[in-house]
């Protein structure tokens, strides 16, 4: 317990400073398609295979749903995820067309608590399962390397979007929302296919994340940079 309260309190750290963060255009690129390889590698070398696993744990502890529910359960929970951050990301997109474009960066942008108030409630779900790690045998080390690059990537988009708000509101949110979490974790005994359906919902928001938002187009993007990071990450997490 006491290593994944170090992780963290890392965690926390990297948002409280990511306002530090500064990239050379050629470097911005390189690490953003290495970050997004990571981030790939994870989703589908640890986070689908521990989905099917929870799964599994569900169907043979959930005795009142029955069925083709049932059987798909974690992975619905898992579509949600996915779904919910296509929505969000749509109308925020439609709040730029419309009347926002001006003003993204000011607290009192919709766009602005839109943002933060869905990565708060992320933040807090990976808080809560960093309780969990053990329980559900995935490796620390892998854990912190994939969601170190992805909070970093996510904070220089967020920074990027909305300047000020972000350094003097929205990095505090994201901070104390990881901590919130973990201490929901340490306060509070669910069953073990709620903490997989937890996992479920990160997996499925964090697969959407990394492909639409982290992976970079054609042209901003770096192929060495991705292929270094799929190609490293994929052989680490699988010997891990």
């Amino acid at each position: 317990m006491l290593l994944s309260g170090l992780l963290m309190l890392a965690f926390v750290l990297i948002h409280f400073f990511s306002i530090h963060l500064k990239f050379q255009k050629i470097g911005l690129r390189r690490f953003i398609s290495f970050s997004a390889g990571v981030g790939i590698s994870y989703v589908f070398v640890h986070l689908w295979p521990q989905v099917a696993h929870s799964q599994e744990i569900a169907e043979q502890e959930i005795y009142w749903l029955e069925g083709h529910v049932m059987h798909y359960a974690l992975y619905i929970v898992a579509l949600s995820g996915l779904v919910l951050v296509y929505t969000l990301d749509r109308l925020i997109a439609r709040a730029y067309e419309v009347e926002e474009i001006t003003k993204p960066n000011v607290i009192e942008s919709t766009l602005f608590w839109a943002h933060i108030g869905f990565f708060s409630l992320y933040n807090m779900m990976i808080g809560y399962l960093l309780t969990h790690l053990e329980d559900m045998d995935t490796s620390l080390l892998v854990f912190f390397i994939a969601f170190s690059l992805h909070f970093i990537t996510n904070d220089w988009g967020l920074r990027l979007h909305h300047e000020e708000a972000y350094d003097h509101y929205g990095r505090h949110f994201l901070s104390l929302s990881i901590f919130a979490g973990f201490l929901i974790g340490q306060w509070t005994d669910f069953p073990e296919y709620f903490i997989g359906s937890v996992e479920a919902f990160v997996t499925g928001a964090m697969t959407l994340n990394v492909v639409k938002h982290e992976l970079p187009s054609e042209r901003e993007g770096n192929l060495e940079g991705f292929l270094a990071g799929v190609v490293s990450a994929g052989f680490l997490f699988v010997l891990l």
